[in-house]
């Protein structure tokens, strides 16, 4: 029981963490794309419903140059850092998902009546004895 909490509650805390992280990403690449005068609602659209990474990446290369000092960025580093967190949160969700599974699998989670441990537990084995065949 303690263990699916815990993997309940780390999905949980990987969907908050991912969800902040493309509201700034969205959030800044708006701003950025409307200063630039792109069309800021298509990439803000295009981070929200796709790969955030890879549109993050494609906008660094074909955003128009600007001459305006660089503002908000520090809301593009702290969704990078958030998009980076969800990433390897997420890998170690994952692996506490397949390790539950194969703890409940071991510690008998089905239940048809045989369990091959027990019944090699009881046989009390004695490889000192000598036997006459």
């Amino acid at each position: 029981m303690g263990i699916m909490f815990l993997f309940i509650f780390g999905i949980l805390f990987l969907a908050l963490v991912s969800l902040a992280a493309r509201a700034m990403l969205a959030f800044w690449i708006y701003k950025d794309a409307e200063r630039r005068g792109m069309n800021s609602l298509l990439w803000c659209l295009l981070i929200v419903f796709t790969s955030v990474i890879i549109v993050l990446l494609v906008y660094l290369f074909v955003k128009k140059p600007s001459f305006e000092p660089k503002k908000g960025l520090g809301l593009l580093i702290a969704g990078c850092i958030m998009t980076g967190l969800s990433f390897v949160l997420s890998i170690f969700v994952g692996i506490g998902f397949f390790t539950s599974i194969i703890y409940e699998l071991d510690n008998g989670w089905y239940d048809d009546g045989y369990n091959m441990h027990d019944e090699m537990d009881d046989h009390m084995y004695d490889y000192d004895e000598e036997y006459d065949f």
